[in-house]
Order: C-alpha cells, then sequence, then structure tokens
C-alpha cells in the first residue's frame, strides 16, 4: 500500500457519512502521520425533508434519533468528529442518501426488511438516473480540482447500494479523465459478512488486493474516530456484538503476521 502511505495529496471519496472511516480509516490516519494531506469528500450527505419513507423513519430510531431531529446533520457532525480524530479533512455534498429518494416511478428506492436492522434498496443501474450521475460526477470533478490528489481512493461498491455504484463509477470516470491513480477499499462492514466481487464499468480493471497493516496507534486512533459515530455504533456494536473483534478477526484473515490493516485493489 506504499502508493496509498506515499501520496502527498490523497481524495477519499465516500458515499456515506463513515464508509472511508469504516472502511479505510487506518490507512488515512497512518497517510496523515506520515506527511499526506488527505481528505473525504461525502457525496450523499444532504439533508432529506419530509415526509420520510418508512425506512428511514425506522433507521432514524435505530440511530436514537427523535423525529424532529435533523439525522442528516447529526450524521455529519459525528462525521467531523470523527475525520478529526483522524487528523483527514472532510467535505459534505448535498445530494440525498438513498432512504430519502424516490425512484423514477414514484416509489421510495428504499424498504424496510421485516425482523431485521437492514434495508433492501431498490436495484437499478448506478447511471439509472442520468441526471443523478451526472451531477455526482460533476462534483466529485470539482472536489478533485481543489484538493488536487495525487491519488484518489473510493469503495469498490461490493455490496451493491446504489450509492456505492454511483459514487464509484463517478469517481473512476473522474479520475481517468484527469489520469490520477485511483484505487478501491473494502467496503467494510459489508466484506465481513458478505464478500464479494467489484463489477467495474467498461474499460477498468481491478488490479490485485493489497493488505496494508498498521501500527497498534493507528488502529486505536481508527476505532476511537468509529466511536463518535454513536448513531451507527447502535445498529454495530452493543453488549450483544463486539463490532471491533469482528474488523480485528477480519483483518487477521488477510494479515500475514495476524495484525490490523485494510485492503485495498488499484484499477488500471
Amino acid at each position: 500500500m506504499s502508493r496509498v502511505l506515499d501520496a502527498g495529496r490523497i481524495l477519499a471519496i465516500s458515499p456515506h457519512l463513515d464508509d472511508a472511516a469504516l472502511s479505510f480509516g487506518a490507512g488515512l490516519a497512518l497517510a496523515v502521520r506520515n506527511g499526506a494531506k488527505a481528505t473525504v469528500h461525502t457525496v450523499f450527505a444532504g439533508t432529506g425533508a419530509p415526509p420520510y419513507s418508512p425506512a428511514a423513519e425506522r433507521m432514524h430510531s435505530i440511530w436514537g434519533l427523535t423525529p424532529d431531529q435533523d439525522a442528516s446533520l447529526h450524521r455529519r457532525n459525528e462525521d467531523i468528529a470523527a475525520l478529526g480524530r483522524l487528523g483527514v479533512d472532510y467535505r459534505h455534498s448535498s445530494f440525498l442518501d438513498a432512504i430519502y429518494r424516490k425512484a423514477p416511478d414514484g416509489r421510495w428506492l428504499a424498504d424496510n426488511v421485516p425482523g431485521r436492522q437492514k434495508l433492501a434498496i431498490g436495484k437499478q443501474s448506478p447511471q439509472g438516473d442520468p441526471e443523478l450521475f451526472a451531477a455526482v460526477r460533476k462534483d466529485i470533478e470539482s472536489a478533485v480540482d481543489e484538493c488536487a490528489p495525487a491519488l484518489i481512493l473510493t469503495c469498490a461498491a461490493v455490496s451493491g447500494h446504489i450509492d456505492n455504484e454511483i459514487a464509484r463509477d463517478a469517481t473512476l470516470l473522474v479520475a481517468r479523465e484527469k489520469d490520477i491513480p485511483v484505487r478501491l477499499w473494502e467496503d467494510l462492514p459489508h466484506g465481513i459478512f458478505a464478500p464479494g466481487t467489484a463489477e467495474l464499468p467498461k474499460g477498468f480493471q481491478l488490479g490485485p488486493p493489497d493488505f496494508g497493516s498498521v501500527t497498534a496507534e493507528v488502529r486505536t486512533r481508527k476505532f476511537e474516530a468509529l466511536r463518535l459515530y454513536s448513531s451507527q455504533m447502535l445498529m454495530l456494536h452493543g453488549p450483544d456484538k463486539d463490532f471491533f473483534a469482528l474488523l480485528d478477526g477480519h483483518a487477521a484473515k488477510s494479515s500475514p503476521r495476524g495484525d490490523y490493516g485494510e485492503t485495498t485493489w488499484p484499477v488500471s
């Protein structure tokens, strides 16, 4: 992962307000410690207006928020605190998370899965909404122009989440146009429970996986940052589930020495 850590300026394109920290928080923290300037640009960070979808209302409740609280503002503040703990700058865009959007036929994109905390997100191609995709691409291009990165990172989108796929594909197109190296991170925690293979747009090819080990201090810094996403920790961590032990165990499977680290892939 030397190319990640040697880059003087790094831009991470995160679909949602915790994706970058969950999936590559240790790598970003280590890069900053090594002298890099790192910025996380979150695409789907806008505030949705009521009436909310049943899925959004359910998620707000799971996150411990009351109906009169601005859920997106609350999560943006969590993100600012978490990225600050990593030493990383932040940018928040105004596109709405899928739980606040509707499909072209007027139905909500997200639906509840009975008996589970998961949501079902309507399947569509990343460019199924050409206007949204074009706007996201333009937004990412603006972030790249402003941050002038030597390296761009984003998600592999193996979860099949439409927001992740839009962010990934738009990022790949911008990176190719501007001739900037790009790497994809393993989507966590999805990669722990349902590992898969990234299906990239035509013309892009995934390189071999690259596991980057970090020191115990950097691992601790990432875990401290993740705890600042209090709304997400209500879903992921608790008395009956140790999320941080899951992260450790998952990393150990890829590490030659059993230590903590994260996986990325180069894209050509």
